[in-house]
């Protein structure tokens, strides 16, 4: 996992210099980071209020509910704020590098950003998640890191091939050697539902693990129901991961060649971001 998390900052420092536009980068990233983290607090207000709620004093179940909603709306509201505001960031921090680009390069560049952007917080999300689910819980957190690690490394073998695979694929365009639109998508959607699927295997597992413990009395249920959900989260982070990690591999590939002068192109541009 640090082999991906270096590639990916060492990306992200060379598309945002020092300045407003990494500062901005960075608080966005944050932003959400924090919103899952709130959702978790949502759902454990939740099942706290549907398990417990007709045993509890009028004003405490009336201060969570107020709780739940609030933190419900200002979690939606941030994820729609940090979406729509990083488009602006972003055009003005890839307007801000020197040089001159082709449309088809600069094309390229926007897609790098995203990804890029996404999976910046997308790991700290994994980060932070896996360190509050051993918070919660111990036991299964531990087998969880457990998983995400193992998870990881797969992925990272076959992100490692798909950008030898794209790079080929780019060598190829510029000696006008012809490679099939189907050759490149398919080679970068396979190796993005495989890592997928691993994923997937790695959440029955925790799940598993997780209804183990529950039943042995170690966690209460509402935090059970609240881990559930919060793997099941986690679950989607890392197969959003492995799809966003190959078409980061796609968009270095072909935005380096294009910055180098030498644009490449390609049919499947109507894939982009």
């Amino acid at each position: 996992m640090f082999y991906l998390v270096r590639i990916v900052l060492k990306t992200f420092l060379a598309l945002f210099p020092k300045g407003k536009h990494r500062k901005q980068a960075i608080g966005l990233a944050a932003i959400a980071t924090i919103v899952p983290l709130s959702q978790l607090f949502v759902i454990r207000i939740f099942s706290n209020l549907i398990l417990d709620g007709k045993d509890l004093p009028f004003e405490t179940l009336v201060v969570n509910f107020v709780m739940f909603l609030s933190l419900f709306g200002v979690s939606h509201i941030a994820t729609y704020w940090q979406k729509t505001y990083r488009v602006k960031v972003f055009n003005e921090a890839l307007s801000s590098r020197p040089g001159t680009r082709s449309k088809m390069s600069e094309s390229w560049d926007w897609a790098l950003t995203f990804e890029t952007n996404n999976l910046l917080h997308t790991f700290t999300q994994i980060l932070v998640l896996g360190t509050f689910f051993v918070v919660v819980n111990w036991q299964s957190g531990l087998v969880n890191v457990l998983l995400i690690l193992t998870t990881m490394v797969i992925i990272k073998y076959m992100f490692i091939k798909q950008t030898a695979t794209q790079e080929a694929f780019a060598l190829a365009q510029r000696n006008k050697e012809p490679v099939t639109a189907f050759a490149k998508v398919a080679a970068r959607i396979k190796s993005a539902e495989l890592g997928t699927l691993v994923a997937n295997a790695a959440f029955v597992i925790s799940l598993s693990a997780l209804l183990i413990f529950s039943l042995q009395g170690a966690l209460g249920p509402a935090d059970a129901v609240m881990l559930f959900l919060g793997f099941r989260m986690q679950n989607n982070n890392l197969g959003q991961t492995s799809g966003s990690l190959m078409r980061f591999a796609r968009a270095k590939t072909l935005s380096e060649n294009g910055n180098k002068g030498k644009p490449v192109k390609t049919d499947d541009e109507d894939e982009l971001g």
